[in-house]
């Protein structure tokens, strides 16, 4: 309980609950956490009290509402711990290398409209994917996830699981 205190109500009652509670106990402060499906923020917004200020954390999400609440409760519990050591980023679990508001960015400036152009977008997700990914290669000591695993197509698991070894740091 004390430790959602620095959580908003909002944030915290929105989380489905259902994540384990000792992946977030075993946390180290200074480590980087990595917390696929974020949501609303609530087990990154506790990582962040684990990590404390030298820690960082990082969630992801492809729900633009859910990552909208956890970004508008970010500089809220920033305030309330004294440091802000959170981050959300827009992106799909399975794939961590792509960062979709960049994407977006592309998108904008050049539209698909024709089968040319999507080809031309593969192009610039694997750019995108090479010179600035979502997620780096090994950065991150820890990958929570609070049950949205199970909501990956099964043809993509495979690649779920290889995108978590390739972000965890060796020893992760």
């Amino acid at each position: 309980p004390p430790e959602l205190d620095a959580v908003p109500p909002e944030a915290a009652e929105i989380a489905l609950g259902c994540g384990n509670p000792l992946a977030l106990a075993a946390l180290q402060p200074g480590e980087v956490v990595l917390d696929i499906g974020s949501g609303g923020g609530l087990d990154a917004f506790l990582a962040a009290q684990k990590v404390g200020p030298q820690g960082r954390v990082i969630g992801v999400d492809c729900n633009l509402e859910m990552l909208g609440l956890a970004r508008k409760y970010q500089s809220t519990v920033a305030e309330r711990l004294g440091y802000a050591n959170v981050e959300f980023r827009y992106g799909l679990i399975q794939d961590l290398q792509l960062d979709l508001e960049r994407l977006d960015r592309e998108l904008q400036q050049h539209p698909v409209r024709r089968s040319v152009d999507w080809l031309a977008v593969r192009s610039v997700e694997e750019r995108l994917r090479r010179e600035s990914p979502l997620v780096a290669d090994g950065s991150v000591d820890c990958v929570v996830s609070n049950c949205v695993l199970n909501l990956v197509r099964q043809q993509d698991r495979r690649q779920l699981f290889a995108e978590i070894f390739r972000v965890l740091r060796v020893g992760g």
